[in-house]
């Protein structure tokens, strides 16, 4: 799970630099403490998360890990708009497994 997450923050955090957004903080997994500013999402096939703020991050993006052992990725959701990120184990032929992570950029 440590070796996905570093590979998964350092292909994020490669891909922001490449289009010279700024640079995404690692993903955190679902057991830390989610901020409380943010509000989580979930049921059978989906995870999502909002934030009304996050310390000078202006995105949030959530990861679903899949009962299939895929990972489904969100969209960044731009925090402070009530946008939501919602990562959906459907678009891989699967159910939400109930371990998720997030990421801010």
């Amino acid at each position: 799970m440590r070796k996905i997450r570093t590979l998964a923050a350092a292909g994020a955090a490669i891909a922001t630099l490449a289009l010279g957004v700024g640079v995404a903080t690692p993903a955190s997994a679902a057991s830390d403490p989610v901020p409380a500013t943010c509000t989580e999402y979930s049921d059978q096939s989906t995870y999502g998360i909002t934030c009304s703020q996050y310390n000078q991050y202006s995105y949030v993006r959530a990861a679903a890990r899949c009962a299939n052992g895929s990972w489904a990725l969100g969209s960044w959701a731009r925090i402070g708009t009530g946008a939501w990120s919602y990562a959906s184990c459907g678009s891989v032929g699967s159910s939400y497994s109930g371990n998720s992570e997030y990421s801010f950029r």
